[in-house]
């Protein structure tokens, strides 16, 4: 069996091209586009955004993400860069794009 904490040295990060990921921010004015807008910097390009709203908290929304990339320690850049802006942000998961 695989130790989750373990998966990183797993995988082979010369393939991994493509991310889902979840996110929620503030309700305030360019949340989403300066989130956005780093991701454009690190030249990630999202292939899916799907918005849903947080239950029990008015004008609140998840964001999930898809995400694909040409550069592993680019996307992870982003990432560190995104986070701050966020409320929350998790990566459901990392995987080769199919072509």
């Amino acid at each position: 069996m695989c130790d989750p904490w373990n998966a990183d040295s797993l995988r082979d990060l010369h393939q991994v091209d493509k991310a889902s990921l979840v996110f929620a921010v503030p309700h305030e004015e360019g949340q989403l586009s300066q989130i956005l807008s780093i991701f454009s910097f690190y030249k990630i390009n999202l292939t899916k955004i799907q918005s849903l709203p947080i239950i029990g908290r008015e004008w609140e929304y998840l964001f999930y993400v898809d995400v694909t990339y040409n550069d592993y320690i680019r996307y992870r850049q982003s990432i560190d860069a995104v986070r701050p802006l966020t409320k929350a942000l998790k990566i459901l998961g990392e995987y080769v794009a199919k072509n």
